[in-house]
């Protein structure tokens, strides 16, 4: 199973999970796509291209 991640890198572009459509989701889940981890968003700022919306780290909280 694949880290959790942040963001997703779809062709040329960085998606934030919230554009994620079901099939970029399940790639990315499988860990066949490159992503982006929490840390790495904290440590650069991507911008989602689908609603250029900063993306924030995604953790899950226990």
């Amino acid at each position: 199973m694949a880290d959790i991640f942040s963001a997703v890198q779809v062709g040329d572009e960085v998606v934030c999970r919230g554009c994620l459509k079901m099939e970029e989701m399940i790639s990315a889940q499988r860990g066949i796509t490159d992503s982006y981890s929490a840390d790495d968003v904290r440590e650069t700022e991507y911008i989602c291209s689908r609603c250029n919306k900063k993306i924030e780290p995604f953790e899950i909280k226990f």
